[in-house]
């Protein structure tokens, strides 16, 4: 036998399918007994974890909560400072629902994110209770995982030829996923004399600046911005930025063993801002939560036919696959301008004093060696409003789809047909007055795009060198199974058929499935031929 067959065990994976669904979920608030009633709402600020995710037959199953802060100015206003109060609502919505998509089953792999896309409130006659609506876009994704057996490489010696027909494919399959926590207690102090009073906001940025991938462990450094939104000792509202503030390191164990795998890791901050004892400076406390996705990346060769000549006979045996085959990946900078109005319903501005954005409406497509991305920034702006009183009456209001972008992404290799995978940061934002109505905004931003292709393909599983049948074969033939054998190579190379080796040997039935082990002994009937 000249022919040399190479089989490998691959773990691929293949896009089920996509999807997006919205809805509304409600709650009503209830102050504490012991604070005062609300004389008007400045803001309730939504934050939305997943805590559960599974894939079902044709859909994803989502679970989370929504947590809710609300800070008000009290209904005892008497012409001093606003009486600014604050409350925090934790899980104060809960959810369970799920989004359409065809072809996922259970034990698939499920990824699923949420999105705040609007949130309304109304304060009722008590000036306690506060009825709120909260509109959530769930998006998810689900991936078939599954390991498949291919011929990645076939050789002949020569005279004997063998024609070859392959794919080069790049693959990038979920190995694992790591989850890790850091516990944070630090104190930072005020710059300047004054002292603070009460945190009414803190905007809490960490941001993960590098990934380091060792045999042993994976470690990842960053850092968090943070800014602040205070009332100090005089009862002013005041803010201020904490620029790289509190550098941070974490390390989780690499499982893998290996170095070369991509690591895709997210950070979430689950923080609290207080204002210390003496008033000179604060506390933050509260945990760090990553979250590390480990992918193998690895280029394969995947033999699709195999032919011999020169008195080589191959024959082969051939199964349909499905997998992601990934093209390219590129992250692009750029940045968006817009005008944005107030409403007729706000005071007009003198100061902003903290901003907030997020990408809404992304969408995308796919040209020849180019993504084109479209889609609209939502701004929202705490501002001090432009008033003769001394105490100027805090803001906050919500530009929905206020910024709109659009950017072309150069992306070789790439073409219709394909599926981008889209990641848009929102970077530094930048408010600027035209009038005490109008605010032009310029936003910085990131875009991460992977494209992939789904690609089907018959290919080789399995392949043997078939001798040339002999003129008065043996009736019968015992063979010791060795550890590369299967029925379906038995079968080709003594010239006799699947079913009349399992006939022989009907032991084999009992086993499910019916595989050979190492070391059986079978009995090959030799007279029953192929067609």
């Amino acid at each position: 036998m000249s022919l040399n067959i190479k089989e490998e065990v691959l773990h691929v994976e293949s896009l089920v399918g996509e999807n997006s669904a919205q809805t509304v979920l409600q709650t009503t608030l209830d102050l504490p007994a012991s604070a005062p009633s609300i004389g008007r709402i400045v803001w309730i600020k939504p934050t939305v974890m997943i805590s559960d995710t599974a894939a079902a037959a044709d859909k994803v199953n989502l679970a989370g909560y929504i947590d809710l802060k609300m800070v008000y100015v009290a209904e005892d206003f008497d012409g001093g400072p606003p009486n600014y109060q604050s409350a925090s609502y934790r899980q104060a919505i809960t959810f369970s629902d799920y989004v359409e998509i065809i072809g996922a089953e259970e034990g698939m792999r499920a990824q699923a994110k949420a999105e705040l896309i609007g949130l309304e409130w109304a304060l009722k006659s008590d000036q306690r209770t506060v009825d709120v609506d909260v509109l959530v876009q769930f998006s998810a994704r689900v991936k078939r995982q599954h390991r498949i057996t291919a011929v990645t490489n076939a050789s002949v010696k020569p005279p004997r030829k063998l024609a070859v027909e392959e794919g080069i494919f790049t693959i990038q399959p979920l190995l694992k996923t790591a989850v890790t926590a850091l516990s944070v207690e630090w104190e930072f102090a005020l710059d300047g004399d004054g002292q603070a009073k009460h945190v009414l906001d803190a905007q809490i940025s960490p941001r993960i600046e590098a990934v380091v991938v060792e045999q042993s462990q994976i470690n990842l450094s960053g850092n968090l911005d943070l800014h602040l939104v205070y009332l100090n000792e005089e009862g002013h509202v005041q803010a201020h930025a904490f620029t790289k503030a509190y550098p941070f390191n974490v390390s989780v164990p690499n499982d893998t063993g290996s170095t070369e795998i991509a690591a895709k890791p997210e950070v979430a901050a689950d923080l609290r801002v207080d204002v210390n004892p003496s008033g000179t400076g604060f506390t933050m406390s509260g945990d760090l939560r990553f979250k590390l996705d480990l992918y193998e990346a690895r280029q394969i060769r995947i033999v699709q036919s195999l032919a011999g000549s020169g008195g080589l006979v191959v024959e082969s045996r051939t199964e349909t696959v499905m997998l992601d085959h990934m093209v390219n990946e590129k992250s692009q900078q750029s940045t968006a301008q817009g005008v944005m109005e107030l409403g007729g319903s706000y005071p007009p501005i003198r100061e902003i004093v903290a901003c907030e954005g997020k990408a809404v409406n992304v969408d995308y497509r796919v040209d020849d060696d180019k993504v084109f991305i479209e889609g609209a920034f939502s701004v929202e702006a705490t501002y001090l409003a432009h008033t003769e009183e001394e105490y100027r009456s805090l803001y906050r209001v919500s530009f929905s789809n206020a910024v709109p972008f659009q950017q072309v992404i150069a992306i070789g290799g790439v073409q219709p047909g394909m599926v981008a995978e889209l990641d848009i940061e929102v970077g530094q934002i930048t408010l600027d007055l035209i009038n005490r109505e109008t605010i032009e905004a310029d936003i910085a931003y990131r875009s991460n795009v992977k494209v992939i292709e789904p690609v089907q393909r018959e290919i080789v599983v399995e392949a043997v060198e078939v001798p040339p049948l002999e003129e008065d074969p043996p009736t019968i033939t015992y063979v010791f199974v060795r550890e590369t054998d299967t029925l379906w190579k038995l079968s080709r190379q003594y010239h006799t058929s699947l079913e009349a080796i399992l006939e022989a040997n009907s032991w084999l039935r009992e086993r499910d499935p019916a595989r050979l082990l190492p070391g059986d002994k079978l009995c090959i009937p030799r007279k029953t031929l192929t067609a």
